[in-house]
């Protein structure tokens, strides 16, 4: 009779123990997907894995498209770590007589102004001979297809190029005290006119079609710094390298990239993917696919960069349907990518590589004011869309895959990342 209480005892130990490592069930993630705040009229993706199990923990609509933005960045670096070398190309050259002539790869870091890398200027500086560029083929347009048009004098919106220079963008420092300005890098070609009244805020802004900035001075007295986007040119490039490298470039003309060249090595690739993703730079994703065609052709060429990424995800995952997928960054309403997708990119990435490289919860990127260090995510906004894919650590250890797509919200953006802390909190806690 003890051995069956005993027995039934166990079991009912047992059952609880199974109720509660489950206590976060799918029923309640259903009502939380339908009741949290700003979720009840949106649109949404939801997709949660346990790798060690055979069956997703949770699915909703994950094999639906969804508007992804900027967590397109995530296939962009896939793509990029399957084409890539471990150091990047910063510069390809050949020495001919008394001549160097360079030319690109996409290499998106000279003289950055938040990781300013002067490889390619000391390159040229130590160099005696005479230097010419060739400016490099490619079929890309200054924008993405689908990118909005008036983000153009926004560093977020700068202006793809087949070598960008600081980051394709200027920095104003403005003395709002004294109502002047400094402006880095300066060119005779930067127009910049003030404004005589004062503004709420500091504010810069630009002709779309020429280097024409007007400032409006806050009536702080708080000094101010703001970046904003250059309109790119040849002219204006060469003018300012050969500043900086300190004697004249002259453009030349090749039918095609010379069969044998030297390349010139820059930082460690997981740097500019770490800088990609965890503060989620457009800039940086765009030219990794441009760099990723620069392996293949003498034409940068997003098209080709995103059919090399695609081929790779497709053998990787054996799965033959294609992408929709039209740019790196993630700026193009164009994109849609189902959450199931992202889970099975999620998985393809090894954990030892990727963590370091992603935002995490209440430490670092567009993840360092929100949720805890458990999460290790790629964020994605657009005007009501926002979507969080990448992984977290439970209470007991586990590394969970997540997809969480929200589209077509009319709520505040800060009340959909509020509800999404509210279920990855249960997450972490449930499993």
């Amino acid at each position: 009779m003890n051995s069956r209480i005993l027995c039934l005892v166990l079991l009912l130990l047992l059952a609880c123990q199974s109720i509660w490592g489950q206590r976060y069930s799918k029923r309640k993630i259903r009502k939380d997907l339908q009741e949290l705040p700003g979720f009840e009229n949106a649109y949404i993706g939801f997709t949660l894995v346990d790798p060690e199990r055979s069956k997703p923990i949770f699915e909703q609509n994950a094999h639906k498209h969804m508007t992804p933005a900027s967590t397109t960045k995530l296939f962009t670096v896939f793509g990029a770590m399957q084409h890539l070398p471990d150091t990047l190309p910063a510069l390809e050259y050949i020495i001919k007589g008394d001549s160097l002539i360079f030319w690109s790869t996409g290499y998106p870091l000279t003289l950055h102004p938040d990781h300013p890398d002067s490889t390619v200027i000391q390159f040229l500086k130590a160099s005696d001979k005479r230097l010419y560029y060739w400016v490099r083929p490619t079929k890309d347009s200054r924008f993405g297809p689908g990118w909005g048009w008036d983000d153009y004098p926004y560093y977020y919106g700068a202006e793809k190029s087949v070598f960008p220079l600081y980051g394709n963008s200027v920095r104003f420092i403005l003395n709002n005290q004294n109502k002047t300005y400094s402006l880095q890098p300066y060119h005779q070609g930067f127009r910049v006119t003030t404004d005589s009244l004062n503004a709420r805020r500091n504010r810069v802004v630009r002709d779309e079609w020429w280097n024409e900035f007007t400032i409006d001075f806050s009536d702080s007295d708080e000094p101010d710094t703001l970046l904003r986007s250059f309109h790119y040119n040849h002219a204006l490039f060469t003018d300012l390298l050969a500043k900086e490298v300190g004697q004249p470039i002259e453009r030349i003309a090749l039918n095609k990239r010379p069969q044998y060249y030297q390349t010139l090595p820059g930082v460690p690739a997981d740097s500019l993917y770490k800088w990609t993703l965890q503060p989620s730079d457009n800039l940086f994703a765009e030219q990794l696919l441009l760099m990723i065609s620069g392996q293949m052709s003498d034409t940068l060429n997003t098209e080709k960069g995103i059919e090399a990424a695609v081929n790779s995800w497709k053998q990787q995952t054996n799965n033959p349907e294609d992408l929709v997928w039209v740019d790196g960054s993630g700026l193009s309403r164009y994109n849609m990518f189902k959450p199931s997708e992202f889970i099975a990119l999620l998985s393809l990435f090894r954990e030892q590589r990727i963590l370091p490289l992603m935002a995490q919860g209440g430490t670092s990127g567009t993840l360092q004011s929100r949720y805890g260090p458990y999460v290790y995510a790629k964020t994605g906004t657009l005007r009501h869309n926002h979507c969080l894919a990448g992984y977290i650590r439970t209470d007991k250890g586990k590394l969970l895959y997540f997809a969480l797509m929200v589209n077509h919200f009319t709520a505040p953006t800060g009340t959909i990342r509020s509800s999404m802390g509210t279920m990855l909190e249960k997450i972490k806690s449930g499993y």
